[in-house]
């Protein structure tokens, strides 16, 4: 089954409300991003009884979908990746209650990417440690998705999420299925 875009941010969209704080078309930057998601999970130890805590921290994870309609090409690429530098200092905030800071950014095209892009994508990296750690630390997860060739691609840390985003998944006989989004 071949998804349109905006089929397929549809299904991202219901998916992320699931377990997300979410946002559609929102503004970052001056930059419009399609979906914006937000999750923040508390941790904490206590004892003798949960009012009396010991410690707590906080883990972030923020998710970026842009979905395009156009070929994307390296300029492109290069754009986006100083725009993701901007928005981690935009975003993160250091502090000894949060841990870590997770960005998923993920770039949807219809008509796919070109060669360089997806190398360029493939190397880039953005992981940055507050005070030592003690305030925390923060990565950046890239995906890029072509929907028209059935694809994803990631960087390093994107491989991480790379099995959610992926159309096939292999079933009991070593046969693969689509996934539906």
């Amino acid at each position: 089954m071949q998804f349109t875009l905006p089929e397929y941010l549809e299904s991202l969209l219901k998916r992320y409300q699931l377990h997300y704080d979410v946002e559609t078309n929102k503004f970052i930057l001056e930059t419009k991003i399609d979906i914006y998601a937000l999750s923040v999970i508390e941790h904490y130890r206590n004892i003798i009884n949960k009012n009396i805590k010991i410690d707590h921290y906080q883990e972030r994870e923020i998710i970026l979908v842009n979905g395009f309609e156009k070929y994307i090409d390296v300029n492109d690429m290069n754009e986006y990746f100083q725009f993701l530098n901007k928005v981690a200092q935009e975003l993160v905030s250091p502090s000894f209650d949060v841990m870590s800071h997770i960005i998923n950014s993920i770039i949807i095209s219809a008509t796919g990417f070109s060669q360089e892009a997806i190398l360029a994508s493939q190397s880039f990296r953005y992981s940055k440690t507050f005070f030592l750690g003690i305030k925390g630390w923060c990565d950046i997860r890239l995906l890029l998705i072509d929907i028209k060739n059935y694809a994803v691609f990631c960087n390093a840390k994107g491989r991480e999420i790379a099995e959610i985003y992926s159309f096939n998944k292999e079933t009991g006989g070593g046969k693969k299925e689509s996934l539906r989004l």
